[in-house]
């Protein structure tokens, strides 16, 4: 009898040793969860605040930027417009803290404003955008898709295309029929190609006007040289590289007469400005592209849009190759 209680009494003793240890086992378990999620919920604090603060730094150059163009306007800058001003400078990275900001401000009349083939003008611009496309060796029947993609029709503009060419591609879709809200949407037009896209880099875009006015004294020279069949691309090359500050058009015309046909487009002052910003702290990131309008009358500036998914391009490689890689 007591050899058999002995036994029982070890028994329990071991059914006990072995509940302990899985408790133990069961709260190794659980302890070791509890600091991952911690660690985890940690690292998920650590980006979003530093997500949130480079929001924060670019939202600030935004306004740092807007506050610089209304203060060139309002000190006698009213007049003209031109890349010899503050806001035109181009301006290295700078450190912020655990972090490093770039801005770049660019003046969108530089540039030919593809939402001037919706307009009431549109038949001599898509004769413009014609003379852009050719010297840069992109088909010109591009410009006639374009027209049909703004058109509020469907009838097809000589080689252009309308809703039922695109709705046999795969997949299908349809024209906008309506101005343009981003210059991304050149991409979509039929028989365009990424070689195309590449010639015409920096040389369109989109703005809420249906208006062609290029400021020229900061528009490229593919832009200016499209505004008349009599211009070319060289010519209006060595005009861009020089120091360009005219006060009004009439003095641009009489220095170079070849400007004539083009006086309908030309201006000397700018309403709409892009604010492009990239903030970074830590491993946190912002991209920002802002479109803003100065009103020609009061100076003050208008926020028309925000743009997240826009990339930034670096004026200073070198300098962000050596942040990017520390």
């Amino acid at each position: 009898m007591a050899g058999a209680g002995l036994v029982s009494a070890r028994r329990q003793t071991g059914v006990v040793l072995l509940t302990v240890l899985l408790v133990l086992a069961l709260l190794s378990a659980i302890a070791w969860q509890l600091m991952g999620r911690h660690s985890l919920v940690i690292a998920q604090a650590r980006y979003t605040f530093t997500g949130d603060q480079s929001l924060e730094y670019a939202l600030g150059a935004e306004t740092f930027a807007r506050q610089v163009l209304f203060e060139e306007w309002s000190q006698g800058g009213a007049g003209k417009d031109t890349l010899q001003e503050v806001w035109a400078q181009p301006v290295a990275p700078f450190e912020v803290d655990n972090g490093f900001l770039e801005i770049q401000v660019r003046d969108m009349h530089g540039c030919f404003n593809l939402n001037s083939l919706a307009g009431s003008q549109w038949q001599q611009n898509l004769e413009r955008l014609r003379n852009l496309l050719r010297n840069r060796n992109v088909p010109e029947s591009l410009a006639e898709a374009w027209r049909d993609w703004v058109d509020p029709d469907q009838e097809i503009t000589g080689f252009g295309a309308e809703d039922g060419d695109y709705l046999l591609e795969d997949p299908a879709y349809r024209t906008a029929d309506r101005s343009a809200a981003d210059v991304s949407e050149f991409r979509l037009l039929r028989g365009i190609e990424q070689d195309h896209l590449d010639a015409l880099e920096g040389a369109l875009c989109v703005l809420p006007s249906t208006d062609l006015s290029v400021n020229v004294n900061t528009a490229d020279a593919a832009v200016l040289a499209a505004l008349s069949p009599g211009l070319s691309e060289p010519q209006m090359q060595a005009f861009a590289e020089a120091v360009r500050d005219y006060d009004n058009v009439s003095e641009v015309v009489t220095e170079f007469p070849d400007l004539t046909g083009a006086v309908d487009a030309l201006s000397v002052t700018s309403q709409y400005f892009r604010v492009d910003v990239r903030a970074r702290v830590d491993d946190g990131q912002t991209e920002l592209s802002s479109l803003l309008r100065r009103e020609p009358s009061s100076g003050a500036i208008e926020l028309i849009s925000r743009d997240f998914g826009r990339n930034f391009r670096s004026l200073f490689a070198a300098e962000d190759d050596e942040d990017d890689n520390p």
